[in-house]
């Protein structure tokens, strides 16, 4: 009941009816998969969406039955039939990559108390690849999100992400965990809510309750989150029936400290180290630059390494020039400052080296820092391209100039794809109208000292500020004054 009450207002970006989850995992969540296990090229044959999953892991699950998610879903027989049809080699390599941390994943979940079943998820999410990210700007074995490794003290920016360190992501994920835990009450709830995000979860609470079924809150989730979790389904049950060989992993590599900038090229060329190996040993090193210059940063070497780079440290760091750091001087020269413009007016025909515009059109609800966040761009950089000069003052259906790189510029317009010219001239020309629910009570609401639309909408449910603009025949929500009597139509 407290979850109803307390996130009533989340019920608006919800449907009223649960959603039926498809009977068949997406090609994307497949090939992502695959993709992760292989390395290199997408595997396409032979996927598992027949109509006529396994007979065998029925009874397969019911025997190697663990600590979560005893409800069979429908979709884990077919990610399991997926599994079993790869090559030899690569079903190898998932359980050769999972013995390396085997024992490590459940040392740490114990000493967090938390389910070592647990362990099963990072090889259902990344096939236990250090390096996966997906469409979403999950990243790491765990496929955590850019806050969930902030708000767990990950180091992220442009050339570091700790995402990508095994050792301190399973860390973030242990804590995230247990923070989920003590916000939803339970392990399988948290888990939930770490695969859809904590809002979407109280989302579906508030439909469902806080003590529904795992099957029911399903149907009030993303489709990705039933995929995700028939995935550890079926590779819980794959890894517990397969015959684990001993970690390939030969000798705990040496860690040295890193005090001033440096490539792994230099590393490589004076230490005859591979250049592979060095990424493969750091991947959180995004463009192979360990900062080093403004504290000392981790370094791991092959065994046995150590003891040579602490020898030949001085020869490293002057064995190449300063263009192998390029990638640090690649920041955005503006024209003039934006003062010495009009306020409002918009910064005239920008263009910027190696960076496409994109049109984005702010909705109810949208700041800054996370439109920032999801595009992966300063808040500043925002407000000069738009000369924004107070942030609180933008607008739901106004449109943002955000410069993204080149080689991203096809992501974003899919995920944000400009309106059409007719369309949005018939949004601009027809006003929109809003009806009355059949089922809606009619609610007498006398507006307090720091509401807004946006304020009062979020405590009526099916309510949103445009209607309520709409309703009182209010065309700028800044007029409403406190005292003002509004009529809201709520539904029950």
């Amino acid at each position: 009941m407290k979850y109803q009450l307390k996130y009533l207002f989340l019920l608006l970006f919800l449907p009223l009816v649960s959603r039926s989850q498809p009977d068949t995992i997406s090609n994307l969540t497949l090939q992502n998969f695959a993709q992760n296990l292989s390395g290199h090229e997408i595997y396409v044959a032979g996927t598992s969406n027949s109509s006529e999953p396994s007979t065998t892991f029925p009874d397969q699950f019911k025997a190697n039955k663990g600590s979560l998610f005893h409800d069979e879903l429908a979709l884990s027989a077919k990610f399991y039939d997926f599994l079993n049809r790869f090559p030899a080699s690569d079903r190898e390599k998932l359980v050769q990559r999972f013995a390396n941390y085997d024992n490590y994943f459940a040392t740490v979940l114990k000493e967090a108390g938390l389910p070592e079943d647990l362990k099963y998820l990072a090889p259902a999410l990344s096939a236990m690849n250090p390096v996966a990210a997906d469409q979403d700007k999950r990243a790491g074995i765990w496929q955590l999100t850019h806050f969930q490794g902030v708000f767990n003290d990950l180091e992220i920016n442009k050339l570091v992400d700790e995402r990508f360190d095994t050792y301190k992501s399973t860390e973030a994920f242990t804590t995230q965990l247990k923070k989920n835990i003590d916000l939803f009450g339970s392990t399988e709830y948290a888990v939930l809510a770490y695969l859809s995000g904590n809002t979407s979860f109280r989302n579906a609470l508030a439909v469902v309750g806080d003590r529904a079924s795992v099957p029911s809150l399903i149907t009030y989730l993303p489709d990705d989150v039933n995929e995700s979790l028939a995935a550890f389904q079926a590779v819980t049950v794959f890894l517990k029936n397969v015959e684990v060989t001993e970690p390939a992993v030969s000798g705990n590599p040496d860690t040295v400290f890193v005090v001033q900038k440096m490539h792994f090229q230099q590393v490589s060329k004076v230490l005859d180290i591979s250049l592979k190996d060095l990424q493969n040993l750091n991947p959180k090193y995004r463009y192979s630059i360990v900062p080093g210059d403004e504290e000392k940063s981790v370094l791991l070497l092959p065994a046995g390494k150590g003891a040579d780079y602490l020898t030949m440290q001085d020869t490293i760091a002057t064995a190449f020039d300063s263009t192998l750091f390029e990638v640090l001087a690649q920041k955005v020269e503006y024209p003039p400052a934006p003062n010495r413009q009009y306020v409002g007016e918009p910064v005239k025909d920008l263009e910027i080296e190696g960076k496409t515009k994109i049109k984005y059109t702010i909705k109810t609800g949208d700041v800054l820092g996370f439109i920032a966040e999801d595009f992966d761009v300063r808040v500043a950089d925002l407000k000069y391209w738009n000369n924004i000069y107070n942030e609180r003052k933008i607008r739901a259906g106004a449109t943002l100039d955000i410069f993204v790189d080149d080689e991203n510029a096809d992501y974003y317009r899919k995920r944000y794809p400009e309106p059409t010219a007719k369309a949005a001239t018939a949004e601009s020309t027809a006003p929109t109208v809003y009806p009355i629910p059949e089922s809606a009570k009619k609610i007498e609401h006398v507006v307090k000292s720091g509401e807004s639309p946006y304020v009062i909408a979020k405590k009526y449910q099916g309510v949103t500020p445009e209607a309520i603009l709409y309703w009182n025949g209010i065309s700028d929500a800044r007029k409403i004054q406190i005292g003002q009597k509004l009529t809201i139509y709520s539904i029950q």
